[in-house]
């Protein structure tokens, strides 16, 4: 009977001993899961950020494009004013000697 109950003493432990190492891998895998969770939202996250940064690239470029072409806009506007300063001169120059000749004629 003594060894019979020394046996059963030695499963009951070997038992709690598996119960409480379930438990500890029970608990490591609910980690790993909610790890595994967070790595995915992360990497979700980086390639929401990768979007971004492209989308951001893009709008640089159109945004130097735009302002290249403003630049250049600016230029063309520059020298119309110049030959329109041009031709209104020509033009005061005209008058004034047509007033010049009415006024000998």
């Amino acid at each position: 009977m003594v060894d019979q109950t020394k046996v059963f003493d030695v499963l009951d432990r070997k038992i709690e001993k598996l119960l409480s190492r379930l438990e500890t891998l029970e608990g490591e895998n609910e980690r790993l899961k909610a790890d595994l969770g967070a790595a995915r939202r992360a990497e979700k996250d980086a390639a929401d950020s990768r979007g971004a940064v492209e989308r951001l690239k893009a709008d640089l470029a159109a945004a130097r494009r735009s302002e290249k072409d403003a630049a250049d806009s600016k230029g063309a506007v520059e020298r119309l004013e110049r030959d329109q300063e041009v031709v209104r001169e020509r033009l005061e120059r005209l008058v004034a000697t047509l007033e010049a000749a009415e006024k000998r004629g």
